[in-house]
């Protein structure tokens, strides 16, 4: 008798993973792209094995959505957490004239940065979307000296940035310990005993990898911060408070010039266009993803702004948390905690990615050791550098202050001088070379002579009264 055969029944397919819905995996590439934007090769790297885990065989380029994230995300952090100090101090009709200018004056600075784009490419022949930085237009522009000018000028920036960061983290954390740990809770004692060992720790890294992952966490904590800063400030302005005054307008070109830089300072994301046109799929519907972006980033600020006045007026402290965790009481409370903690956290993921961009800059032009990450004299001078942030924020009381000192000095050149300049030469050089450059219209020019004004008032008076509060 013949032996009877069997078929095996093959094995059932294991269960596909689930994947994010597609918004959410967009809102996690845009925090990618958006916290490595100083490394585009780690950006490029982390996003492959983002397609891959969701079985793609390579990574495709960012849609709008996720262009208009990737800005959205740049834009908005810590600083906001000043904007109701700029309005207190500026009234409230005021405050709000001053951040649609500064809005406009960057959206310009952006589609100028855009325009730079399509004319370095065409300067090289090259495909839509090949320019990919900020150091291209400098480079095209003005060559060795842009790029060298550009460079210098933007780590600058970012340290002044760190520097932002270190007071703000040091304020909250103490605000933090005021509740748990009264002993422990002085600004001095937080800034050496928590902040120093937590910052020299960060300063010491030398892979953006593992921190990118863990963007989109910085993310959904920074909205999360401005979600309880609205809450708490609406339930402040039910509240009794004396002392509690309001103004539409008070005149004071010092205040205005702080008022703008601090602003232009919330609009620094516009330095991040040419790398964001550069990875979309079809970079001629980036102009449409910038507008988005802007108008979603100037509600977000006017919200929080507005709202974080209408809760505490003239009695708004420079960080606006503060004002919620020092009259709070129940659930106002547990909303200055997460608003508090949001920000922290926001801190502390954002300082090494900031950190990296400064740290890989310096090691480029170094000699010898200095220039080998993790050397124990490469060490030494992160531990140093990262110390010395924390010693500068022992001459400065206020965060506003800060903020406004670096914007006026450094942003204001990154965010409204340099995009009009590379923009202007650019067009020069490309005459020169017989192509067709359509002319600038009047007004556009007669609005480019105003977009300078704005950045001379932001500069100079920013400075003076940063400089004020200084002596």
């Amino acid at each position: 008798m013949p032996a009877e055969s069997f078929e095996v029944e093959p094995a059932p397919a294991p269960a596909p993973a689930p994947k994010k819905s597609q918004m959410l995996r967009s809102i996690c590439r845009a925090s990618v792209c958006g916290h490595t934007v100083g490394d585009a090769i780690t950006a490029a790297k982390l996003l492959e094995e983002e397609a891959a885990e969701n079985g793609e065989t390579s990574a495709s380029k960012i849609t709008p959505f996720e262009a208009i994230a990737n800005f959205v995300i740049g834009c908005i952090g810590a600083g906001i957490v000043v904007f109701p100090k700029v309005m207190a101090q500026n009234g409230l009709g005021l405050a709000l004239f001053l951040i649609c200018v500064a809005a406009g004056v960057c959206f310009e600075s952006g589609r100028l940065m855009v325009a730079s784009c399509e004319l370095t490419e065409a300067l090289r022949k090259d495909s839509p979307g090949s320019c990919t930085n900020y150091e291209d237009l400098a480079g095209e522009a003005f060559g060795t000296l842009g790029k060298t000018v550009l460079a210098v000028t933007k780590n600058s920036y970012a340290l002044g940035s760190l520097f932002v960061y270190t007071v703000l983290l040091t304020e909250g954390i103490a605000s933090f310990l005021a509740d748990v740990a009264p002993s422990l809770h002085s600004e001095r004692a937080v800034r050496w005993f928590f902040v120093a060992p937590a910052v020299v720790a960060l300063s010491m890294i030398t892979n953006l990898k593992q921190l990118a992952r863990v963007a989109p966490l910085g993310t959904a904590a920074v909205f999360g911060q401005c979600c309880a800063i609205c809450v708490g400030s609406l339930f402040a302005s039910l509240q009794e408070m004396p002392g509690r005054t309001r103004s539409v307008a008070m005149f004071d070109m010092l205040q205005i010039g702080s008022g703008l830089s601090v602003f232009v300072f919330g609009f620094d994301g516009v330095v991040n266009v040419p790398s964001i046109r550069g990875q979309m799929a079809d970079p001629d519907t980036f102009a449409g993803a910038l507008r988005t972006g802007f108008a979603v980033v100037c509600g977000f600020c006017v919200v929080v702004m507005l709202l974080g006045y209408l809760g505490f007026g003239c009695l708004v402290r420079d960080n606006v948390i503060m004002s919620i965790s020092s009259t709070c009481s129940g659930l106002e409370c547990i909303l200055a905690h997460i608003a508090n903690g949001g920000v922290n956290i926001n801190l502390l993921i954002s300082f090494p990615l900031i950190w990296f961009t400064v740290i890989s800059f310096i090691e480029s032009v170094a000699p010898g050791d200095l220039a080998k990450p993790l050397h124990p004299i490469n060490m030494a001078f992160r531990a140093v550098t990262a110390l010395m942030l924390i010693q500068l924020g022992l001459l400065f009381e206020s965060p506003k202050d800060v903020i406004s000192l670096v914007s006026a000095v450094f942003g204001s050149f990154l965010s409204i001088f340099f995009p009009l300049v590379f923009f202007y030469q650019l067009r020069r050089l490309a005459q020169r070379q017989g192509l067709v450059v359509p002319p600038v219209p009047p007004a556009r020019q007669i609005g480019h002579g105003l977009v300078v004004l704005v950045g001379f008032v932001s500069l100079i008076f920013g400075f003076l009264q940063a400089l004020k509060k200084f002596t």
